[in-house]
């Protein structure tokens, strides 16, 4: 089993491990593209198709969920939080894996965005041709997200989308973790310890200072590992559930 002190996987890593949103190109080459916002987009995503949902359409701004909602009656749609961590006016849900356990979202269209992960989504989708697929991974998809690409004959790269233009710690880590199951090298349980710990430290301070909902999301849901099968594919605007593909 190779390390990350292996110079081939540390040089295959950093050469397909985009560091944040800004470094996306402005012509993307051929590939498959991971978009990986741990907290929160991808885990929200995620969860929503474990609940159930038809699909999620990524808006391109925040606000244009109104209009989807007025065209698809039954969907649920997501948005900004309240300083109490509730959705604010008119949305079902925020960016938030723990809320949306409580909406039903079973066989129902679904849409948010959001400033990382979901702005990540749409400068792919709106940069590139029909050579370019999108996914949308995170720590609890990671080996699902890997398999599924597996003997893929494009190239895979992972979009660690980050904040404001800036590598973020967990999104980084999932990068890493996504692409050793990539390529092959999944990640031993004391490494997970130790990705798990990185990510946590690099997020629990400051939600301990916010609503318990921010902490629940990160402990219960941004933190596991590999324990969802759900692997979101872009399609128009719309992600879809193709792990069972």
């Amino acid at each position: 089993m190779r390390s990350l002190a292996d110079p081939d996987l540390e040089a295959q890593l950093t050469d397909r491990i985009l560091p944040s949103r800004a470094r996306i190109p402005e012509d993307p080459p051929a590939g498959d593209y991971v978009v990986i916002d741990v907290t929160h987009f991808s885990t929200t995503v995620v969860e929503l198709f474990e609940n159930g949902a038809e699909y999620v359409h990524v808006t391109e701004e925040r606000g244009d969920e109104h209009a989807f909602a007025e065209e698809h009656p039954k969907a649920k749609i997501g948005g900004g939080s309240s300083e109490e961590y509730t959705p604010t006016e008119g949305y079902d849900f925020f960016n938030s894996p723990t809320w949306v356990q409580d909406v039903d979202v079973t066989g129902r269209p679904t849409a948010l965005t959001s400033t990382n992960g979901g702005a990540a989504v749409t400068d792919l989708r709106l940069a590139s041709g029909d050579d370019v697929h999108v996914y949308v991974g995170t720590l609890a998809n990671a080996r699902a997200v890997a398999d599924h690409l597996d003997g893929a004959e494009k190239p895979t790269y992972l979009v660690a989308a980050g904040s404001k233009g800036k590598p973020s710690p967990e999104d980084t880590v999932g990068a890493v973790v996504i692409g050793r199951h990539v390529y092959g090298d999944s990640p031993t349980d004391e490494e997970r310890d130790l990705y798990r710990q990185i990510a946590k430290l690099g997020k629990a301070p400051k939600y301990e200072q916010k609503a318990d909902i921010r902490l629940n999301d990160l402990v219960e849901y941004d933190l596991r590992f590999s324990e969802s099968a759900v692997v979101p594919k872009l399609d128009g605007q719309k992600l879809y559930d193709v792990g069972s593909e």
